[in-house]
This record gives C-alpha cells, sequence and structure tokens, in this order.
C-alpha cells in the first residue's frame, strides 16, 4: 500500500521536543497531516499491529485515538503541552482489517481552565472502526 498524499512520517519524540524512544516509536510507522484545526493521525494496519485473529488490535486503536485527540486538543490550545488523559470512552463499530489505512478525525468539544474534552472517530476505507471521546487534563506545560 502506499502512504496516501499529504501524510509525513511521524516522529513523536522530535514533535515533542526530545530524541529519547518512547511508546510511540514502537507502534508504528505511524503518519501525520495538518487538516487545519484537526491535526490528523493515519496508518496502515501492519501485522504487528494485529491479534491473532488479523485485524488491528484493539489497544493499538485506542492508543491512535488517545494520541490522535490530544493532537486535536493542541491545536486547540494553540500549542502542544503535556494534556495527560483523564478519562476515555470507546466504542469498537467494525474491525480495523490488516493492510487497510485508518486515519482519525475529530475536534474539540470544549476547553476550560484546567480540562479539555475530545471526540471523534478512527475511519477506515469503509467508514469508522471506532469512535472515541476524551477528557484530557491542561497542565499548561508547554512542549517545545
Amino acid at each position: 500500500m502506499s502512504i496516501p498524499e499529504g501524510w509525513e512520517l511521524l516522529d513523536i519524540g522530535k514533535r515533542l521536543g526530545n530524541d529519547k524512544p518512547d511508546f510511540m516509536s514502537h507502534i508504528g510507522p505511524l503518519y501525520t497531516r495538518d487538516n487545519g484545526d484537526m491535526p490528523q493521525i493515519g496508518f496502515e494496519v501492519l501485522p504487528h499491529m494485529c491479534n491473532p485473529m488479523g485485524i488491528c488490535h484493539g489497544g493499538m486503536m485506542m492508543t491512535i485515538m488517545d494520541t490522535g485527540l490530544a493532537f486535536i486538543l493542541h491545536a486547540a490550545l494553540d500549542g502542544a503541552q503535556f494534556t495527560p488523559s483523564v478519562s476515555f470512552n470507546f466504542d469498537f463499530l467494525a474491525p480495523g482489517k490488516l493492510g487497510t489505512w485508518l486515519e482519525t478525525s475529530g475536534t474539540c468539544k470544549r476547553t476550560t481552565k484546567r480540562t479539555g474534552f475530545v471526540s471523534g472517530l478512527l475511519n477506515g476505507p469503509d467508514g469508522p472502526v471506532m469512535s472515541g471521546s476524551g477528557i484530557f487534563k491542561i497542565t499548561n506545560q508547554k512542549i517545545s
């Protein structure tokens, strides 16, 4: 599969201002696209991302949604900062099949001084495979 036009390889360490390997560097490759106020994460479902039945592991999809929604919150806050997850709700809607392209979409519903509320979808070629909503703590600790 070729990566869809407009997507670039996501280097999460570089994006966050460090060069140390972290969890996200082990699950990819992942890609990003800045779509206005809605930055997105996308990836091709590869064998190491799948469960024994050959479909994208639920934990992989939840990780992508967690990070994708945090990116959307960062855009709403005009810059990356440390925004740990407080609560999440996920609904699995369809399988993410091996070899397919999945990408996030969503919106920041509301922010307060200390909390961000974001919801979105993980979309595949035939429509959404997951929906999710999250609450994030806004720490005001800037990420370079």
